[in-house]
Order: structure tokens, then C-alpha cells, then sequence
């Protein structure tokens, strides 16, 4: 009787020691706020489109996505900064729309058979690459949030934006106004939106506080009303209007 009383206690003391370990393994550890990375998407549409697509329907593409942190929510390592590209290539900028992390170095290679000049003299991060010809690139390094309007100094067809933001959680619309951010990690942001043919108010308007909890989140839908655009031609980096491009000496082949 006695032995079975020792083993017994023996193995009730094996029991206790293993459910008051510290040494927790992580396969079953507690599940904390840090550890949910989320998949988060969502819907924008577009009312009084001015652009449709070939099937009759609002072009909703191009329109940023991003999510910016409160300062209660837990900090995580932000994604390594990579370098873009931002291509000039049949006499247009490709994409036409980029978000980007402020920090990131985006390359400008000239895919054309002749010069271009990119520059941008707007908010954001003004500069001027000058003329450089096929098959050379130049880089520029997004230092602080903004919206970057990006043009060609000889040929005026040719427009970008870059928007920097100061997170890592961003994305851009899909033709049908469709878009996902992963890795987001569980917490409060900002929701914000920028479009290029929308207005500062209702921007504002759409910007919304969402708490982000499961594995995959569902923002819902936001509605941006084109109707208010006037598309306007821009002036040239010195402020001028631009000059016919064919009798310019950069606009030949080099």
C-alpha cells in the first residue's frame, strides 16, 4: 500500500511540475495580439466614373490603400525596405500608380528609343533627373510622406503619382476596386484612401478607425464620387507650357 501511495504521489508531483513550467513550448503557447498577422481586404467603389473599362463598368484601379498604426497597437518589425521601379516605356510611366514605404529607393530606367527628363516640383519629394537616354536609370529616395505627382519634362502625355506613407500596410485597387493587404498584425489603424480624381474632403471623409482581430478582416466597402473632376493640364519643371516635343534636339533618337 505504501509503494502505491509513493508512486502515486510520485506522479502527481510530475503533473504539477509540468503545468506550472515556465518553459512553455511555442507550439502551445498563449495566443497574443503580436503573434496574429491578418489578411485584410476590401471594396471601393466608384460613383460618376469618368474612365470605364471595355465592360461598361467604373474603372476603380489605382486608387491607395493604406493603414496607418495608433500608438496602441503593438509595434512590430516593419518588412524591409526593396526597390521599386517605376519604368518609362511608350511614352508613359508604368505603373501609373505606386504606394510606397517612406525610406524606399524607386529606380526611373528609360525603356524608350529617345531622352525623357522626369521630374516632379509638387508636394511629396520634388527633384529633377534630367536628360538621360535608353537603357540608363536613376534613382530616387522617397524620404518623407507625400503625394509625389511624377511628369516627363518633354513629353506631357506622361504622368505618375507615388504616394509614401509611413507604414508598411498598403495596397492599390484592382480595375474592380478589389484590395487586399497581408500580414497585417492584429490591433487599431487609420484607414486611409487617396485617388487621384477624388477630393481632399471626401478622402477625409472615407478615412475611418477599423480594429483588425481575425485572421482574415473585411473593411467593407468605401465610395468615392468622381463626379467633381476636371482633369487639367500641368506645366512643364520651369512652370511653362510645353513646347511642341518634335523640334526638340532631346526628342531625336541618341
Amino acid at each position: 500500500m505504501s509503494f502505491s501511495i509513493r508512486k502515486c504521489a510520485g506522479i502527481l508531483l510530475a503533473i504539477c511540475a509540468l503545468v506550472f513550467s515556465t518553459d512553455v513550448p511555442s507550439a502551445v503557447a498563449p495566443l497574443t495580439q503580436n503573434s496574429i498577422h491578418c489578411l485584410v481586404h476590401g471594396q471601393i467603389a466608384i460613383i460618376n466614373p469618368k474612365i470605364k473599362l471595355r465592360n461598361g463598368k467604373a474603372d476603380c484601379s489605382g486608387i491607395a490603400v493604406w493603414l496607418d498604426p495608433l500608438k496602441e497597437t503593438p509595434k512590430t518589425e516593419p518588412p524591409r525596405l526593396s526597390k521599386r521601379t517605376l519604368e518609362q516605356r511608350g511614352k508613359r510611366f508604368i505603373p501609373h500608380i505606386m504606394v510606397i514605404q517612406v525610406g524606399t529607393e524607386v529606380d526611373f530606367p528609360n525603356r524608350d528609343p529617345f531622352f525623357h527628363n522626369v521630374f516632379s516640383v509638387y508636394d511629396g519629394k520634388p527633384f529633377d533627373l534630367g536628360l538621360y537616354a535608353n537603357g540608363e536609370s536613376r534613382p530616387v529616395r522617397f524620404n518623407r510622406p507625400g503625394i509625389s505627382h511624377i511628369f516627363c519634362n518633354i513629353h506631357p502625355q506622361m504622368s505618375a503619382v507615388i504616394v509614401a506613407v509611413q507604414t508598411p500596410y498598403f495596397a492599390v485597387s484592382a480595375p474592380d476596386g478589389s484590395y487586399s493587404i497581408e500580414d497585417v498584425p492584429a490591433g487599431t489603424y487609420r484607414l486611409r484612401l487617396w485617388h487621384e480624381r477624388s477630393d481632399e474632403q471626401q478622402l477625409a471623409a472615407e478615412s475611418r478607425f477599423v480594429t483588425i482581430e481575425s485572421a482574415v478582416a473585411n473593411l467593407g466597402l468605401s465610395r468615392l464620387d468622381e463626379a467633381g473632376y476636371i482633369p487639367a493640364a500641368h506645366k512643364d519643371k520651369n512652370g511653362q507650357d510645353y513646347a511642341d516635343e518634335s523640334h526638340l534636339p532631346a526628342y531625336r533618337k541618341p
